[in-house]
């Protein structure tokens, strides 16, 4: 993302958070983010992407700091999964999207909601596989179901605490308490074998979720012309980082762990630098496609 982008962006978040969405107009954000007319449309086309882009840019930040939560600890570590699932809260809470939403939820603008419910799936996908890391394979039928119940009730109670005490929540609290739910159910469901959200449910789902599906070509082309701007002024670490990663794409056979483990520390590299932007984009397409082919590996086994 450059930086024209990224100031359009920010100028939107704040002037939906002061005026609220629909009082805030195009030329609003134009003259906020003091840009051109013409620079706003040559990144937007309306104020609905202008927000979707909010949205998928706290995505972002989110996988990222998933990444490095992860990084050196155990797949069944459930404190990391903890950490996890609580980060959304302090990510939505520092970026204040929950006024935000309150917009979005009004909003009837297909593409919104297209959005919305992409970004629901894949959290409900990476929730489901993050359960099968911590509690085991043989919960893998029950993942879905179990996975869509405890982001429901961990947004409920976000919202009755707030509603009732007029304060916010302790994620981690809310998330230890909805992950020991979580476990009750898990004994429930092995023991009567009731599914709701069966496999041909959560198929469908992956396959509307992966619509516009990261492939290995358009990750090749995107590290390809990253490590093209870098110059002997950027980190030597950062570089042998890029070609390592863009090496291992164009490689027939991945080590998908050590790729992974990469990640965070290709990211850090690059923080406060002009790559800054571009890396984290990087990072998290890459980390969307090693869940799916790590994924793909375990249902061929």
């Amino acid at each position: 993302m450059n930086k024209r982008k990224r100031q359009i962006i920010h100028a939107a978040r704040q002037l939906f958070l002061e005026k609220g969405f629909n009082d805030t107009s195009i030329i609003d954000i134009i003259s906020s983010a003091n840009v051109s007319k013409g620079t706003f449309y040559n990144h937007f086309t309306s104020k609905v992407q202008c927000l979707i882009a909010i949205l998928e840019e706290a995505r972002e930040e989110i996988i990222t700091a998933r990444i490095e939560v992860a990084l050196n600890t155990k797949p069944d570590d459930k404190n990391v999964l903890l950490k996890q699932i609580a980060l959304v809260a302090y990510v939505h809470r520092r970026q204040n999207l929950i006024q935000i939403f309150e917009a979005i939820f009004k909003n009837n603008e297909p593409e919104l909601k297209q959005v919305i419910e992409t970004q629901l799936i894949r959290e409900i996908e990476w929730l489901a596989s993050r359960f099968v890391d911590v509690y085991g394979e043989q919960i893998r039928v029950y993942s879905y179901e179990c996975a869509a119940q405890a982001l429901a009730m961990i947004q409920h109670s976000f919202r009755i605490i707030a509603m009732v005490t007029k304060q916010l929540a302790t994620p981690e609290d809310v998330v230890n308490n909805v992950l020991n739910h979580i476990e009750g159910m898990l004994a429930h469901l092995q023991k009567t074998k009731s599914v709701l959200i069966t496999s041909d449910i959560f198929h469908a789902l992956h396959e509307k979720a992966e619509e516009t599906r990261v492939t290995s070509n358009m990750l090749v082309q995107q590290l390809e012309g990253f490590t093209e701007k870098l110059t002997s002024d950027d980190s030597e670490n950062g570089v042998e980082y890029a070609n390592y990663l863009l090496n291992e794409m164009r490689a027939h056979s991945m080590n998908f762990y050590v790729m992974e483990a990469i990640l965070p520390v290709f990211n850090n590299t690059f923080k406060d630098t002009p790559h800054e932007a571009e890396a984290n984009e990087i990072s998290v397409s890459l980390w969307r496609y090693l869940q799916i082919k790590k994924q793909e590996k375990k249902s061929t086994m």
